[in-house]
């Protein structure tokens, strides 16, 4: 069972509980919620509720990492 994040920092990556989805913390707003965004850039500044907000796995923080990096690849690397 996911756990839900406590003491949360910029910059680490969660996941949401509805959708499992793999996020970086990227502003928290006191007594609203945080703001997340994917590793394709995606849902920027949509304001989640602090308790959908779970602990990542260390491999999941690897596969988003990993999804980080492939997207960023595609997106500056010119043919």
């Amino acid at each position: 069972m996911d756990k839900k994040a406590n003491n949360l920092k910029l910059g680490a990556i969660y996941k949401l509980a509805q959708t499992n989805e793999l996020m970086r913390l990227i502003q928290i707003l006191p007594c609203e919620g945080v703001w997340m965004e994917a590793a394709e850039g995606s849902d920027f500044a949509r304001t989640f509720k602090f308790e959908d907000v779970l602990y990542a796995s260390d491999s999941e923080v690897q596969d988003y990492i990993k999804d980080e990096r492939d997207y960023n690849n595609r997106i500056f690397v010119k043919d």
